[in-house]
């Protein structure tokens, strides 16, 4: 039978996956600040 090896690299796949949210998040928040952003001046000039 094939033996099972434990899975090394747990550690440098959590900090990636980490850093991927981070980035999400940022990229979210600047999509959400521009929207408002762009809805105040909308609204300032009807």
């Amino acid at each position: 039978m094939a033996k099972i090896q434990p899975k090394k690299n747990i550690h440098e796949e959590t900090s990636s996956l980490k850093g991927t949210l981070i980035a999400v998040f940022i990229v979210g928040a600047f999509l959400v600040i521009s929207w408002i952003a762009v809805f105040g001046l909308y609204l300032n000039r009807i």
